[in-house]
């Protein structure tokens, strides 16, 4: 099943949601590292997701996420006149959970996992692409300054091919309507 089919399934289903669902944005800032460091030369890149907020409990929360990250092109380390740009499109679950049982105000937690369709796109020398579905991990904080607004720091890691896996950190806000 292709991610766009995903991604209509996950659309469909909102209505089914439960009442105190909420639709919300992401948009972060993306900082790579390790591989995607060494392709891009570190350029930071962007993201952005469509999200449901969806309350499970007490200080628990359920968000599926729909979204896109770019890295634009930067000089490949090693390979003069080398550039590459990098881009995912992602299908992702994330749960929070609120040690303070208030998912309005507070600290949180966040960990995510879900599928990553990754484009890599080389020119130079020997342009190439790499285009490859993979699982996708994530972790990390979070703070609930409102019901509406959030600021979240997460890692990630997600393999792409065997000698190159995306790793890297987030920085974004997160709105509910």
């Amino acid at each position: 099943m292709t991610l766009r089919r995903l991604s209509i399934l996950l659309l469909a289903a909102l209505p089914l949601a439960a009442q105190d669902a909420s639709l919300g944005l992401k948009a972060h800032g993306l900082v790579p590292m390790s591989d995607l460091r060494d392709l891009t030369n570190g350029q930071i890149g962007l993201g952005a997701y469509v999200f449901v907020d969806i309350p499970v409990g007490d200080g628990f929360r359920f968000r599926p996420t729909v979204g896109v990250q770019q890295i634009p092109k930067g000089d490949t380390l090693g390979l003069a006149g080398a550039k590459t740009s990098v881009t995912s499109v992602d299908l992702m679950l994330d749960a929070l959970w609120f040690p303070g049982e208030d998912a309005q105000h507070g600290p949180y937690l966040v960990g995510s996992i879900g599928g990553q369709q990754w484009r890599v796109s080389s020119t130079g020398s020997s342009p190439s692409v790499i285009s490859a579905t993979r699982l996708g991990v994530a972790g990390g904080i979070g703070y609930q300054f409102s019901p509406r607004l959030g600021l979240e720091a997460k890692g990630f890691w997600s393999p792409i091919e065997k000698n190159l896996t995306a790793t890297g950190l987030s920085l974004g806000a997160t709105w509910r309507f």
